[in-house]
């Protein structure tokens, strides 16, 4: 009875140290007497030889790798020290965790990035003085980490199996001495940026000040010309006017010039008409000796256009219509 027992208690001891949990995001591999074996079990409870099979978990999701205080000697001595982030994920086939834990050991990555780190910030770091480090060049280094993190996976094989999705460094950090004198180095790099802002928001503001300025002598200018414009169209349509006046008035000029032309013409003609007719000359001379005659007491001189030897009456004398000018020529 107490064989059964012990057999029963040693049975069920063996069943439970048989069984061991692999959590979510792992998978399992299997040490026996420190050699790694071929089998790789998932997550959940799975089964092992007890004693003598050793199972570890190996995380196959995506991890980040947090390397502290690496030191970052400048190239004229001064250091600084900077806390970095390796986003990284293996593969989760066999191929890939057999090949990584055969060759690095389920710690992977302590020899292909925490170890690996701190080498090539100090290759990187030795280039540059330690302002340069602190304030121009730091932005640089997490993606030239990327890129040799990832060459050296590549130099083992191991490109398709460990990848390394990003780099993030936290600002360095210095003693408290050097703290002090890069923040006030900052400082004044921070005024003298804000004093060029500030040259160029002043220069801005002049050549928009300058543009503003010339736009308005340019629409001045155009309105001046425009003033002209109208002015010279104006001058233009008045003399225009003024001419077709003068045209008009010199035309009437000429057509009355031409008219009184006429006229005389045909009066001049209708002159002609009555000289050369005799009667009209006698008529006219009749009028004519009418208008200028004088009474002439006694005897009409015989060179008296009107001699109408009228009989003498008593107490009277012949008169005549001559004047004195015709009579005096006649004596």
């Amino acid at each position: 009875m107490i064989y059964e027992l012990t057999t029963m208690a040693t049975t069920g001891f063996l069943l439970l140290m048989s069984v061991y949990e692999c959590p979510e995001g792992h998978r399992c591999v299997h040490y026996r007497g420190g050699s790694l074996l071929d089998e790789i079990a998932d997550p959940g409870y799975n089964y092992k030889m007890p004693f003598i099979t050793k199972a570890a978990a190996i995380q196959v999701t995506w991890d980040n790798d947090h390397v502290s205080d690496v030191i970052c000697g400048s190239s004229q001595g001064g250091s600084a020290f900077l806390d970095i982030e390796v986003v990284n994920k293996l593969s989760s086939t066999d191929e890939c965790i057999l090949k990584v834990v055969k060759e690095h050991t389920r710690y992977y990555d302590k020899a292909l990035i925490y170890d690996y780190i701190p080498s090539e910030v100090a290759q990187f770091c030795k280039n540059y003085t330690l302002n340069d480090i602190v304030i121009r060049e730091f932005d640089k280094l997490d993606e030239v980490l990327l890129e040799k993190l990832r060459e050296n996976i590549d130099s083992y094989g191991l490109g398709g199996c460990l990848e390394i999705k990003n780099v993030r460094i936290n600002r360095p950090k210095l003693n408290e001495q050097m703290r002090k004198i890069f923040e006030s180095i900052e400082n004044e790099e921070k005024a003298k940026e804000l004093t060029e802002r500030k040259k160029e928001t002043d220069k801005v503001i002049l050549e928009k000040q300058l543009q503003k300025e010339i736009m308005e002598k340019e629409r001045e200018k155009r309105t001046t010309e425009l003033d002209m414009e109208i002015q010279l169209s104006k001058a233009r349509a008045m003399a225009e006017k003024q001419h077709i006046q003068d045209r008009m008035i010199l035309d009437t000029k000429r057509s009355e010039s031409e008219a009184e032309k006429i006229g005389l013409i045909k009066k001049s003609e209708g002159y002609n008409t009555l000289l050369s007719n005799p009667d009209y000359i006698k008529l006219e001379t009749m009028r004519s000796t009418y208008h200028n005659s004088k009474i002439v007491i006694g005897e009409i001189p015989k060179n008296s256009i009107f001699n109408f030897n009228f009989p003498k009456a008593q107490n009277t004398n012949p008169f005549s219509l001559l004047n004195d000018t015709d009579y005096n020529k006649g004596n």
